[in-house]
């Protein structure tokens, strides 16, 4: 994605990802909570890493690629135990 900064899984714990859902309506978050069901089914089946981009309060967004191991309601979980929240997620790719 144009004008996304590429982190290590391990950074994510750096960054601050406030409070607010990323994402407005409902539509698009109910295809964001499919792609991730989807993304931790390939991950733990397959072993494919899954690519999850992210926005920052500021608007920065970010791409980190891991292994999904667990997704649920509000946080989804990479290899290494790192947690991400759902609400700052816009985009999967599986």
């Amino acid at each position: 994605m144009k004008d996304t900064r590429v982190i290590n899984p391990s950074d994510i714990r750096l960054f601050y990802f406030g409070s607010k859902d990323v994402l407005s309506n409902t539509e698009e978050k109910e295809l964001r909570r499919n792609k991730l069901l989807r993304a931790m089914i390939l991950s733990n089946c397959e072993h494919i890493p899954i690519s999850l981009y992210m926005r920052l309060p500021n608007g920065e967004t970010l791409e980190t690629e891991s292994d999904v191991i667990d997704y649920a309601d509000d946080f989804v979980i990479l290899k290494g135990g790192i947690s991400i929240p759902v609400w700052t997620i816009f985009d999967v790719d599986a």
